[in-house]
């Protein structure tokens, strides 16, 4: 009987691997064969999941723009605004998510890196173009639930700010953690006239 291959459980399995190298070099140093060698497969094997490094860098794109409106919507959807003391409580929360995560989340760690080719790449540019429109749509609907109709793009691009924000210095190692339970609230004094 032949062997039954979950293909997309595979390319998960792959992009993870690609993450992983992303950790230890430059993503436009990444080769193939050192994907295939954290992969623990052959390059050949490789091949038959993504036909270049392109394509693969490309579904890796698309794998954080799903993921970023995905745990956003999830999390607002697995808690309820009336379980917390506040709107400011409650944002608090999910910026707290935000900066810890959950364990076994497979957090696309790379963004960083893929903002910036971006710039570079039209069609990478192009991919994360879409995950902030589809990113900033999640977040306003998300964010309608809690404040209503008065608020909307304008408030959730603030939101994705602080996020991304969030991401690019936990990537980087470049914060204390020392206000990750109270983001929000780090911002009373500068916003007091």
């Amino acid at each position: 009987m032949p062997l039954i291959v979950d293909k997309e459980a595979v390319r998960m399995e792959i992009l993870m691997a690609f993450q992983r190298c992303i950790d230890s070099k430059p993503l436009t140093n990444v080769s193939l064969r050192d994907i295939a060698a954290e992969a623990n497969m052959s390059h050949a094997k490789l091949l038959n999941y993504f036909d270049s490094k392109e394509e693969l860098l490309v579904s890796y794109v698309r794998y954080t723009r799903d993921y970023m409106s995905q745990k956003c919507l999830a999390w607002f959807n697995e808690h309820d605004r009336a379980d917390y003391g506040s709107n400011a409580e409650y944002m608090n929360a999910f910026m707290s998510y935000v900066a810890r995560g959950k364990v076994g989340e497979q957090r696309p760690n790379a963004t960083t890196q893929t903002y910036v080719l971006a710039h570079y790449n039209e069609r990478v540019g192009e991919l994360v173009r879409e995950e902030f429109a589809e990113w900033r749509r999640v977040m306003e609907l998300c964010l309608k639930r809690i404040y209503g109709d008065e608020v909307g793009a304008r408030e959730a691009e603030g939101m994705m700010i602080l996020i991304a924000g969030t991401f690019i210095c936990n990537y980087n190692n470049a914060l204390t953690g020392g206000i990750s339970d109270d983001i929000l609230g780090s911002f009373d004094k500068l916003l007091q006239s």
